[in-house]
């Protein structure tokens, strides 16, 4: 930056605008003459009084004798008299001369030559002989910039040349070197005569008398005329405004452009932008438009003190690109504090729940992370759930709701002693801890009950109850995903438990992760006939025949052995597999219905459907389209639940399948809540009664009583009744006496697979007639 400012100052790209602040500067602090001064003008009017130029020589000879005899100390004359004219005119002046030895000046121009081999020598133009006697010699020279300007004066006294004609006039013949004219000095105030008024004695003589009177050309057509800070002046008038600055002590100094070099460095050290921390833009402005003040008023005052003129365009400079840089930095570094505001924010919604700010799963899966890679001992996770919250929810509106979530989760972290409680779900909260032995973490599940107390919202009173789930870290589950997993697992068990407090056991719960793989798994298994169809008989208990069979899904797995359906059915129905399970179990039971039918075994086949499929059109779309057209024999067992959560839905349902031909038994009647108005509704052909209410038939009659009432209520209803887990002898007899259709269990057979079936019916020869159930 001090390169490009160095370079600027010594190749006058900052002259033009140094001297509008000159000028400006010169305005500011306008000063009148010292009177010691008066200018005589060579003007037009003195051009058209004498019609001639140049002038007989004794007009001048008259002037300066009228001019000493008004009492001027000194005359000084800005004319060339270097060359002769005639011998009358030049005797004339000299003889004005020497009247009055050394009180006039006559003009000298110096100039430097080059010679060869570097040498330059001084010479000039001075007056004639004749001239030289009496006379003072004074140098008109008037210094010009390389712009073409004229700034500064030369005092010019040396060995070989006579000094300037304003040291001369001001008695600083002894000085040498240089100084800046100040331009401020008023013009107007230094007195002005022309000089035919002065050649014809028609002037004030107090104008003249005791001071120094300087004569030179004004008159435009002269052209003795340059340019300056303040504008085009002629060079009788520089001269004088030299001689006044000399006079009055106002011969300026300027600074060099190595100080001001020194001076824009300190700038540059004072107004370097912050490394750290910045300010606001609003200061930065203020203190950039103070410093610019400071730039152009101090020179202002400083030349209104002393003789010192500043150039102030490359301080200007120097701050202006300061401005800019400290402008860029701030505004860099304010873009910054945006954007890690903008991400603080984001990370912020990304780690808390919207509504009610607290933390989420992914901030306590972070703390967890944390924990595991620096614990020591166990990391436990306890889940607490709200019980009802929803219903809660829809009373009291979200914003209560959100409310008594935050005091809640102020309530368990004070119980636990913990600095994060996070909500992982609407309705349930969670922390973790990496202190806790296996007795402490029970005990400390089990104290967290006693946040089952009121809880005021908006001056309203709430009560709430919560469950609890808690699991720790094992060899198998050391990441926080796993822990969260299995203590919301947990959680969801304790509905189950008497103190509504489950600990995760490994033992005890089926990890969600290998349900996961195993629902992934389960479409490939279909395709591999890895899962295939195992087939229970049904007994008639009129003649020992068989009625139907019923067909249940068995998955051997490659790699895990056999799973049984109690594990892969429930996950299936929850993960919406069981679409693809129930379709392929359709044509499969189809193709093997046919197969028994080319061996001469004729009897229908019952599929269970599942609750969520009874009531899937799509399902019912595909299930029919499967069933049209075959001759297929089949049974949809449905359960009670499957009504009741839509019952108008399964209604249309079941009229739909038995307009196909496929006949309804609604499966385990009696374990749920049986209602005789669902019996009512639904056109059902068989009633299959739950395996506990056959457990006791025997020896309750109790139980006897309500199969009996149960067995006449669906025969009055036209559907025959499948009594199912019958393992002895005795509960097919008294079931047989109560009336029950058909029997099915362990004691007629085990669900057997296609080919043990085919050899059942094969080792039951003697039974010579199949028919449809």
């Amino acid at each position: 930056m001090l390169a490009v400012i160095g370079v600027g100052m010594l190749s006058g790209a900052f002259r033009p605008l140094d001297d509008v602040f000159a000028s400006a500067r010169f305005s500011v602090l306008e000063r009148p003459s010292t009177q010691g001064l008066t200018i005589v003008e060579i003007d037009s009017r003195s051009l058209i009084a004498a019609e001639a130029w140049p002038w007989d020589r004794r007009r001048y000879a008259q002037a300066i004798d009228n001019l000493i005899a008004a009492g001027a100390t000194l005359v000084a004359v800005d004319v060339d008299f270097s060359a002769p004219s005639n011998p009358t005119s030049d005797q004339a002046l000299a003889a004005a001369v020497s009247r009055h030895p050394g009180q006039v000046a006559l003009a000298t121009f110096e100039q430097m030559e080059s010679y060869g081999a570097g040498e330059r020598r001084r010479s000039g133009n001075r007056p004639i002989a004749p001239l030289l006697n009496d006379s003072l010699l004074a140098s008109v020279n008037v210094p010009v910039d390389g712009d073409g300007r004229v700034r500064h004066y030369d005092y010019g006294a040396s060995d070989e040349a006579p000094p300037s004609v304003a040291a001369l006039l001001a008695d600083a013949s002894v000085r040498q070197g240089a100084f800046t004219v100040d331009f401020g000095i008023e013009q107007k105030s230094i007195p002005h005569l022309s000089f035919e008024d002065v050649y014809s004695g028609h002037f004030d003589p107090s104008l003249v008398r005791g001071k120094k009177v300087l004569m030179g050309a004004t008159a435009l057509e002269l052209g003795d005329e340059f340019a300056t800070p303040v504008g085009l002046l002629p060079g009788v008038i520089i001269h004088a405004l030299a001689y006044e600055s000399i006079a009055d002590g106002r011969a300026l100094v300027s600074l060099s452009p190595l100080a001001l070099l020194v001076l824009c460095a300190g700038l540059v050290g004072a107004l370097q932008p912050a490394r750290s921390g910045g300010a606001a833009l609003w200061r930065l402005v203020v203190r950039h438009v103070a410093v610019t003040a400071l730039i152009v008023i101090a020179p202002i005052v400083l030349q209104a003190s002393l003789p010192l003129s500043i150039d102030i365009t490359a301080l200007l400079f120097t701050q202006t690109l300061m401005a800019i840089w400290a402008t860029r930095v701030e505004l860099t570094r304010q873009a910054k504090a945006i954007v890690l505001a903008r991400e603080a924010g984001l990370l912020h919604l990304a780690m808390h729940q919207p509504e009610t700010g607290l933390p989420n799963r992914r901030a306590l899966l972070a703390g967890i992370d944390d924990l595991i890679a620096t614990a020591e001992t166990n990391v436990a996770v306890f889940a607490i759930g709200v019980d009802r919250h929803a219903e809660m929810r829809g009373v009291v509106g979200y914003d209560v709701a959100n409310t008594l979530m935050v005091q809640l989760a102020d309530r368990l972290a004070d119980l636990a002693d913990v600095d994060r409680v996070a909500q992982i779900a609407s309705s349930v909260l969670a922390f973790s801890r990496a202190d806790l032995s296996a007795d402490q973490q029970h005990a400390l599940a089990r104290s967290l009950r006693a946040v089952e107390t009121t809880f005021t919202v908006d001056g309203q009173p709430l009560d709430l109850f919560v469950r609890i789930g808690s699991a720790s870290q094992d060899r198998q589950s050391a990441s926080g995903d796993a822990l969260i997993e299995r203590a919301t697992t947990a959680l969801n068990q304790a509905d189950l438990s008497d103190d509504r407090t489950v600990l995760y056991d490994e033992a005890s719960f089926v990890d969600p992760d290998n349900n996961l793989a195993l629902m992934s798994e389960l479409r490939d298994a279909l395709r591999r006939s890895d899962v295939s169809l195992h087939y229970q008989p049904k007994r008639k208990t009129s003649d020992g025949s068989t009625a139907s069979v019923e067909a249940l899904c068995r998955w051997h797995h490659p790699v895990r052995g056999r799973i049984g359906p109690d594990l892969f059915i429930p996950i299936a129905e929850q993960t919406g597999q069981i679409r693809v399970l129930t379709e392929w179990s359709i044509v499969k039971a189809i193709e093997d219905q046919a197969a028994l039918r080319a061996q001469g075994v004729h009897l229908a086949i019952a599929l269970n459907v599942s609750g969520r499929l009874l009531v899937d059109e799509a399902f019912q779309a595909r299930a029919l389209q499967l069933i049209e057209g075959c001759d297929a024999d089949l049974i949809f067992e449905i359960t009670e639940t499957a009504v009741i959560e839509n019952p108008k839905i399964a209604a249309q349902a079941i009229a739909a399948y038995r307009a196909a031909g496929v006949r309804i038994s609604i499966d385990d009647y009696g374990a749920g809540l049986s209602s005789l108005s669902y019996l009512k509704m639904l056109n059902a052909d068989e009633l299959k009664i739950d395996r506990s209410l056959i457990h006791d038939v025997v020896n309750s009659e109790r139980d006897r009583l309500i199969i009996s009432s149960t067995v006449d209520l669906a025969h009055g209803l036209g559907m025959t009744v499948v009594a199912e887990g019958v393992e002895t002898e005795d509960v097919f007899d008294v079931l047989a006496g109560l009336g029950c259709d058909t029997i099915q269990g362990y004691w007629v057979s085990r669900p057997l697979p296609f080919n043990d079936l085919m050899r059942f019916f094969d080792n039951r020869h003697s039974e010579s007639e199949m028919t449809i159930g």
